[in-house]
């Protein structure tokens, strides 16, 4: 710490001799303020060099990627914070709460540039209190987000103190936030009025951007898409917004929420919305619905903000949350060979059947088939034989599996 402090005595000293030498006065203070910043420039410089090597790797982000089956894959990095969850165990999750890191999806990235979405509904806020025609360059929601004043909404209300920029990103990290031109299309459908275009750092997606196959969306609006459904925070569902309990397969949309789109909706009052399904609703909700907000923005990778990368998301959806058990599990032999059949389970890759001649699966064998049937060969005579049998679907190339069914069990004659 001395040495530290040697050091910038030294820079403060020769700063002054040099402003002195070349016969330019300067005050006190401006010369103070000099010195700093040139120091200030040496911890940026001592701080580049200490990056260790791995950390530059980790931050190559790639824009979404989807496979064969249609799962895509997204980057994702850690950028400001907001409540999000019940960090002080009072069984609530609110404002009282600790804020917790913000994880994004990468939707493209050129150069410095990402374009990121929230990966989780981060707040719930009426699309806008008037009564009258909105548009995204007239809503409160657009002010909500970007701290504009009253004059900035039909609704009057001004957010210039308590707004989701300042709750969400230090000054900093506000300044890496990019000001973008939002486009603000008509409704593709109803051809209803989009609004004027505006000037934004913080917005939510339109249908064309939300069926954008460059993003990793599917680009039918009405397809049930696991790429467009969003989970909401414990603190959005808090503040109201409708979340999920179950899917037309169980559990499939669970935590799921509504989020709200700027396009607008089948009249003016109305506006798009996408689903707990993943599908876009072009005829959408009336502003004052309570709906969940998805943020979106694009950032300046290369400024001294304090991003970090995040690992990577899919839109696979989960076979524990899907498949349930497998169910009416039936064995019959025939010569020492056994055959299995079981009852399809919707939504799944294959499955996987155990057998072993312990109660407790010990010495156990397994097998991976594609169809509600399985041929097991060169049993044991006069063994008594266990069965079971799970189902699995592709996370990735990640086999992720639901639920053993009942066990069965079966003698094998002579």
């Amino acid at each position: 710490m001395e040495i530290v402090k040697h050091k910038r005595r030294q820079v403060s000293l020769l700063l002054i001799f040099a402003l002195l030498a070349g016969g330019f006065p300067m005050e006190k203070e401006k010369i103070s303020q000099a010195a700093q910043q040139n120091l200030q420039g040496a911890r940026i410089i001592r701080s580049v060099q200490e990056i260790p090597p791995q950390s530059e790797k980790k931050t190559e982000l790639k824009k979404p990627t989807v496979s064969s089956d249609g799962v895509t894959t997204w980057d994702c990095l850690w950028f400001g914070n907001h409540w999000q969850e019940d960090t002080n165990g009072d069984g609530k999750a609110n404002k009282n709460d600790a804020k917790q890191p913000i994880k994004w999806r990468v939707l493209s990235v050129e150069g410095d540039n990402a374009f990121l979405l929230a990966d989780k509904n981060l707040d719930c806020q009426e699309y806008s209190d008037t009564e009258t025609s909105v548009t995204w360059d007239t809503c409160r929601m657009r002010s909500w987000l970007n701290g504009y004043g009253a004059e900035a909404n039909k609704d009057g209300k001004d957010y210039s103190d308590d707004n989701f920029l300042n709750n969400a990103f230090s000054a900093d990290e506000q300044s890496a936030i990019k000001t973008v031109n939002v486009v603000n299309n008509d409704n593709p459908v109803f051809g209803t009025e989009g609004g004027n275009d505006t000037i934004d750092k913080v917005y939510l997606l339109s249908i064309d951007e939300v069926t954008n196959v460059e993003y990793g969306f599917v680009s039918s609006r009405y397809e049930y898409a696991e790429s467009r459904r969003a989970k909401n925070t414990a603190f959005t569902k808090g503040r109201g917004a409708w979340t999920s309990v179950y899917g037309e397969n169980v559990g499939e949309d669970a935590g799921n929420g509504y989020w709200w789109l700027r396009s607008p909706g089948y009249e003016s009052d109305f506006v798009s919305v996408v689903s707990t399904s993943g599908n876009v609703n072009t005829n959408g909700n009336y502003v004052h619905s309570d709906i969940a907000v998805r943020p979106a923005m694009h950032l300046n990778l290369s400024s001294l903000s304090s991003w970090s990368y995040a690992g990577t998301v899919t839109s696979a959806v989960s076979v524990k949350a899907t498949a349930g058990k497998v169910s009416s599990l039936k064995l019959k032999q025939k010569k020492g060979i056994v055959t299995a059949s079981w009852k399809k389970t919707a939504g799944v890759k294959g499955y996987q059947i155990c057998y072993s001649t312990s109660k407790k699966w010990k010495g156990k064998k397994q097998k991976l088939v594609s169809k509600n049937k399985a041929v097991i060969k060169k049993l044991k005579k006069k063994k008594t034989y266990y069965f079971r049998v799970r189902a699995y679907r592709l996370e990735g190339t990640k086999k992720v599996y639901g639920a053993w069914s009942s066990v069965k069990r079966i003698k094998i004659r002579k």
